[in-house]
């Protein structure tokens, strides 16, 4: 049972990410003109210099749509090549990262409460402990929800840098990859879009890996216990307090 429900959290993660790379290349087969990185460079000309601000804005709004990340990623290699693709889609997933931490620190806990249930506590305790880490953890294992996980780091109170730090980190294969899976299929190199394609699957495959190991580690330490709800009833002076027993009279 438990295998197989590691391969369907395998699969609820793979499916739509190989769903969106095969799309994308069926498109560029039955549609070149579409899918070709002069067409796309021509149709955002007029916008001038405004072109890859308007691609970052969307990607720093991206969290609140719901859509993909990865498909924003390949849309920028195809529209704005390799280098210039990788460069604003990081720029973009740091104005997410930083959208999200002050929504989450505004709205405080309650929220993240009831989406993370009993789990709510450790996870707290470990994004507020190992901020780098945690965040780092979240967003290079495909199995885990990035926005959420980075959400709940914010409202345990962990610190924006190293948190903010460890997305980008996180972040940077799989991005990359996929601006130059993008980038290929735009400019009909065929070798390079496998060869990027395969190690995209690859790096998540890995991600996953190096995730579970490194949440086994974190989840490995100690948990703060739990703070008691009821007060603790002071203890009585010595030759003071009595028992009901002693308190009761004997019976006649």
């Amino acid at each position: 049972m438990a295998k197989a429900g590691r391969v369907k959290s395998w699969l609820r993660v793979l499916a739509p990410i190989a769903t969106s790379i095969c799309g994308l290349a069926l498109l560029r087969l039955l549609g070149p003109d579409f899918v070709d990185q002069e067409t796309l460079s021509g149709w955002l000309a007029p916008m001038g210099k405004a072109a890859p601000l308007a691609y970052i804005l969307a990607l720093a709004i991206r969290p609140f749509t719901l859509l993909p990340g990865t498909l924003f990623a390949a849309v920028g290699g195809m529209a704005f090549g390799t280098l210039a693709g990788t460069l604003y889609a990081l720029v973009g997933s740091f104005l997410s990262g930083a959208a999200i931490f002050a929504l989450a620190r505004k709205l405080g806990a309650r929220p993240l409460k009831r989406l993370a249930g009993e789990h709510y506590q450790a996870l707290t305790h470990l994004a507020s402990k190992h901020d780098f880490q945690f965040a780092f953890l979240c967003c290079i294992n495909p199995l885990l929800p990035t926005d959420i996980m980075f959400a709940t780091a914010a409202a345990s109170g962990a610190r924006f840098w190293p948190s903010v730090g460890g997305m980008m980190l996180g972040t940077l294969p799989g991005t990359f990859l996929m601006v130059q899976f993008g980038s290929g299929l735009a400019q009909g190199r065929t070798v390079m879009t496998i060869v990027s394609g395969v190690g995209l699957l690859l790096s998540l495959v890995l991600g996953g890996l190096l995730g579970r190991r490194v949440y086994r580690e974190l989840h490995a330490l100690p948990a703060p216990p739990p703070l008691s709800s009821q007060p603790e009833e002071p203890a009585s002076p010595r030759g003071v307090g009595v028992t009901h027993k002693e308190s009761l009279p004997a019976p006649s």
